[in-house]
């Protein structure tokens, strides 16, 4: 009877976990592509204004966006979008990388930016759409423009210590509350008691 209440509740986790990563993807009109609705509404300003090389090209036979011959290679990995912008954007990775290419691409060919502010764009974009949208209006309206392929130690670390410490400290908690004998009243020695 426990092992069964145990995988519904991960079932449960799972699934939350996974459509609240996904959420970012908005509908399209084309099968397959991410729709980033806040780019066409705001005019977009570079964090490096002095790069200038061919952004990619929308094939209509294959309905993608395909790198140009000047596009480069990706700025950092999965684990630099996770260490950037969080477990959303590294999901989104892992999960939908052609999906995640194509935003990149996408956010190339309108701001004619390098891959690499691309990257950092849509991994801030992946983590909170709302406050990356609210950015690029502040920045539309003269704010200085950010970095975000900058990777910053003190959010670096942030993230580390939630994915090694905290969410593993509450998931211990919230499994003992739910199939321990003590419900609520766990202690530190209970949850430390493996």
């Amino acid at each position: 009877m426990n092992s069964h209440r145990y995988y519904h509740c991960l079932l449960l986790l799972i699934t939350s976990t996974l459509l609240s990563c996904t959420n970012a993807f908005a509908p399209t009109q084309r099968r397959g592509q991410i729709s980033i609705s806040s780019l066409n509404a705001v005019k977009q300003r570079r964090f490096d204004p002095s790069y200038n090389k061919k952004p990619p090209v929308f094939n209509k036979s294959t309905s993608s966006w395909e790198p140009s011959t000047e596009t480069e290679d990706e700025a950092y990995g999965p684990f630099g979008s996770f260490l950037r912008g969080g477990p959303s954007p590294f999901l989104v990775r892992i999960i939908q990388p052609s999906q995640y290419d194509q935003a990149v691409f996408k956010y190339m060919a309108q701001t004619s930016c390098s891959r690499a502010e691309a990257q950092g764009n849509m991994d801030a974009y992946f983590n909170n759409a709302a406050d990356w949208a609210y950015q690029k209006q502040e920045e539309a309206n003269g704010r200085p423009v950010v970095d975000y392929t900058e990777l910053k130690p003190k959010q670096a670390i942030l993230v580390i210590t939630w994915a090694l410490f905290v969410t593993p400290f509450l998931g211990r908690c919230g499994y003992l509350i739910a199939f321990g004998d003590k419900g609520w009243g766990i202690g530190l020695d209970d949850i430390f008691n493996f």
